[in-house]
């Protein structure tokens, strides 16, 4: 068989997916070439290499895929270097020889399928910045955001998105990560004038990702109308978890099943639907849970589906398979539903320390999920860990704080309440309550209040800057500029980049330096004034001499 009917035929094998006849003949195929390791037959060899790694990387043979495709990159070096100038035209007539960095991608893809996350890393990283494409600046930004690297992320994120507006995964990540709404919506501004429903989209998914969960509920229901995006279920489902947040399970499973009715296949959404009606306790819901076990072959199971089985075993009290299905779960990856289901089951096993730890391995995906601290500060209660117990406690106040603090329909006087309790039993300084405290009475100009509060904590807690900046504010306002310039001088110290104390202290100088202006006015205009009326005075005197004078003649 000649290397052009070889090629023909299997290139024609991997458009029918044969990949198993595909391995067969590159193998004996390989096994030719190598009695014939003349020259003529590396571009060939070539060739059959990288449909041999495709096969073997499609039936999910990762290592022996990775492997071959490393020797099809250095095959092609060696063609590259060797046609570089006598043979060029053999190079250039090769229309579908692949591209060295398509190749890295493979072994990158390879890489991560084996969870060698290193070596996917420094794979990509030999690509020139040229020569990157969006999936290169695509996988090149997850692995940024998996170590920890924000920055590069973020840059990586922002490429893809200059030559791929719609790359709607690109933006949710940069929203994550802190990049601001109004800025994403910018690098999509080509496409969002055009498509009316992305720039609302934008500012929702940046909402809810500031968990500003009642304004992103209200964006999410001007979207939810005839011509937008109508019954649509990601829409839904993020509604849900907004609900969920708020601590408003009821609307959650409403919209939840809403979903479900709409797509009977849905998939995201499901295990936080299983998870609150199994948490209900509700024996009613067991039917509805039956109803949302898969039909499918185990094998084609995500996480959402070994979750769903396990929060049926839950509520049926069975709480080994429980357990074994929420693992089961966090085998495929990171779920905060499946650690809470384990970690569920392992408290009614009354294995606490167990549950613990899952609770704990949640937290650090999900730190701003009421259920997850309720079931951690019950581990530690039932291991009579009351410290540690006392401390996630406050922590969880504070949270609640926070979330009302943002929430324009919660009431100043409820928010006030709750951290009042979490400063008076924080006498340590553990958490930041007292400063949301403080910033909370400055915003209502309960200056006097928030000052008593603030000195209090200098009192029993190590001073800081962010204590002191408060400090300054409330004395500023009470018009007390001496205290008000010795606590923001205290912060700059304790912080050099504490901006409001900055600011603090150049609207003290300014202030200071309008008085001074004033009153130098004023005293110039006042000793004009005395001036003119000495003169005045002196001419009336010596008018009046005049005609004393003539008087006497």
């Amino acid at each position: 068989m000649t290397s052009i009917v070889l090629l023909k035929q299997l290139k024609l094998l991997q458009e029918q997916e044969l990949y198993s006849s595909i391995i067969k003949i590159c193998v004996l195929s390989l096994t030719e070439i190598e009695q014939k390791p003349e020259y003529s037959t590396l571009l060939r060899k070539f060739h059959i290499s990288l449909y041999y790694a495709d096969a073997l990387y499609q039936t999910r043979n990762f290592t022996q895929a990775e492997n071959h495709y490393r020797q099809a990159l250095q095959m092609r070096k060696t063609i590259v270097s060797k046609t570089k100038n006598v043979h060029k035209k053999v190079i250039e007539n090769q229309d579908e020889i692949a591209s060295d960095v398509d190749i890295k991608y493979k072994i990158y893809r390879c890489c991560l399928a084996l969870n060698q996350k290193n070596a996917a890393a420094d794979i990509l990283q030999t690509i020139a910045a040229r020569q990157r494409t969006p999936k290169i600046y695509m996988a090149l930004g997850n692995i940024y955001k998996d170590v920890g690297m924000d920055r590069l992320a973020i840059t990586c994120f922002k490429e893809v998105l200059r030559e791929c507006p719609l790359a709607i995964e690109a933006m949710e990540i940069l929203l994550k990560l802190g990049v601001n709404g109004v800025e994403v919506n910018s690098l999509v501004m080509e496409v969002s004038l055009e498509i009316t429903w992305l720039g609302t989209w934008i500012k929702a998914q940046a909402q809810f990702l500031a968990k500003d969960y009642a304004s992103a509920i209200l964006t999410y229901k001007s979207l939810d109308t005839h011509g937008m995006l109508k019954d649509n279920t990601v829409l839904t489902v993020n509604m849900a978890y907004c609900y969920y947040y708020m601590c408003e399970d009821s609307k959650a499973i409403s919209l939840l099943q809403k979903a479900v009715r709409i797509d009977p296949n849905l998939n995201w959404g499901l295990a936080l639907l299983s998870t609150l009606l199994a948490a209900s306790g509700n024996k009613e819901y067991q039917y509805e849970l039956e109803k949302l076990t898969p039909n499918l072959e185990t094998s084609l199971w995500t996480d959402e589906h070994w979750v769903v089985l396990g929060n049926l075993m839950l509520l049926l009290k069975k709480y080994e398979r429980a357990a074994y299905f929420g693992q089961q779960a966090c085998m495929m990856g990171k779920n905060v539903e499946a650690l809470l289901l384990r970690a569920n089951a392992l408290f009614f096993l009354k294995k606490y320390q167990e549950a613990a730890v899952q609770c704990t391995n949640a937290l650090q995906i999900a730190p701003f999920r009421y259920d997850l601290h309720k079931c951690l500060i019950l581990c530690y209660l039932n291991s009579n860990r009351l410290r540690e117990a006392e401390s996630m406690a406050l922590h969880a106040c504070k949270l609640h704080a926070s979330c009302l603090l943002k929430d324009p329909l919660a009431t100043m006087k409820n928010t006030r309440r709750i951290l009042e309790k979490v400063v008076e039993q924080d006498k340590q300084g553990h958490t930041d309550a007292v400063y949301m405290l403080a910033d909370l009475l400055i915003r209502e100009q309960q200056y006097d209040q928030a000052t008593q509060i603030l000195l209090k904590a200098l009192d029993t807690q190590k001073p800081t800057s962010k204590l002191h900046q408060l400090l300054g504010e409330c004395y500023a306002n009470l018009q007390k500029d001496d205290e008000a310039f010795n606590n923001y001088t205290i912060a700059m110290r304790l912080d050099p980049q504490n901006q409001r104390a900055t600011e603090g202290l150049n609207n003290i100088e300014r202030r200071e330096r309008f008085y001074s202006t004033t009153e130098n006015s004023y005293s110039s205009r006042r000793a004009n004034s005395d001036h003119e009326a000495d003169a005045e005075s002196d001419s009336e005197l010596w008018n009046g001499s005049v005609d004393m004078a003539n008087f006497d003649s």
